[in-house]
């Protein structure tokens, strides 16, 4: 007889890990879609002829921005790390039978 194919195979996540998985996704798109709408938002009052509204509207874009741009890479690594950790374990099972026969 000869020896079984054996397969690699990955069980699905449990619930915290679909949930730290979204929570990645989320995480992505809530940050991109906050410096997007800082930088939609803010051309509208930098060409203020209020030279007060316009210095305000750049030091609270240039503020968020490079808030959002060192919060952005953290989370993506914490978050990323956790994904990655919690994802389901790697097991080697035998392959089903018919597959036997025909190899």
């Amino acid at each position: 007889m000869a020896e079984p194919i054996l397969l690699e195979v990955r069980e699905p996540r449990r619930r915290f890990g679909r949930a730290v998985k979204w929570a990645f996704f989320a995480f992505q798109i809530v940050t991109l879609g906050a410096g997007l709408a800082t930088c939609s938002v803010l051309p509208r009052y930098m060409g203020s002829d209020d030279p007060e509204v316009a210095m305000g509207a750049g030091l609270f874009g240039a503020q968020t921005l490079g808030t959002l741009m060192a919060i952005w890479p953290l989370g993506t690594i914490l978050l990323g790390g956790l994904a990655l950790a919690t994802r389901g374990r790697k097991r080697v099972i035998a392959a089903p039978a018919d597959w036997q026969r025909n190899a």
